[in-house]
């Protein structure tokens, strides 16, 4: 029997801007749609590899245009932005610790991640940037993971980014919608609006 419930999965990497700019909306999503929301992290760089893609950085007028529209779509959210440079970071320590985490948890630790990046400008170059984060945002610093745990997470992740990629996906902001026993991809902030329409195109039972 098909699913007849719809629900979401926010596939997201904390070096992607576009992935933040998703996260401030997908709260609110949820809300408005009363659909239940899954956070899973997954490896970008190894996503694109997977998919023969290319980073935008290393497409010089694009990655000219991808500027301008991140702070174009941040004005539009109404959301803060500061831009880090593609590769200034490194991302992994923080979606192992992300991983670790299930449920209402791992979303508050996302939001306080990519808000500390990508909104509040933290300092990534520093060593000990992801606890120097979490301490600001009121989280504990324990969520660092050791070295055995960061291993467990990671495979978890690689797993979770082969996955994705066997059901289409390229790269992040990327949102599979499960529901009526169909499992669809939208890629994109942009694509926010298309994926609330199918909720309710599938709540119709159209």
């Amino acid at each position: 029997m098909a699913d007849e419930t719809p629900s979401i999965q926010f596939c997201f990497d904390y070096i992607s801007p576009y992935s933040y700019l998703a996260a401030t909306q997908v709260r609110t999503l949820a809300e408005r749609l009363d659909i239940p929301v899954t956070w899973q992290p997954l490896n970008l760089p190894r996503l694109i590899k997977l998919s023969g893609n290319l980073p935008p950085s290393t497409i010089r007028n694009k990655a000219r245009y991808l500027l301008r529209d991140l702070k174009q779509m941040a004005a539009h959210l109404n959301v803060p932005f500061h831009m880090i440079l593609p590769g200034a970071f490194d991302s992994r320590p923080a979606i192992a610790a992300t991983q670790a985490l299930n449920g209402a948890d791992r979303e508050e630790m996302a939001r306080a991640v990519f808000d500390g990046l990508w909104a509040d400008g933290i300092d990534y170059r520093r060593e000990d940037w992801l606890p120097a984060l979490l301490a600001a945002q009121g989280l504990p610093a324990v969520r660092v993971l050791d070295a055995y745990a960061y291993s467990l997470q990671m495979q978890a992740i690689n797993d979770a980014t082969a996955a994705a990629y066997k059901t289409g996906a390229f790269g992040v902001p990327t949102f599979f919608l499960q529901g009526m026993g169909r499992r669809q991809l939208f890629w994109g902030v942009d694509r926010m609006n298309y994926l609330e329409r199918v909720v309710e195109q599938i709540r119709a039972g159209q």
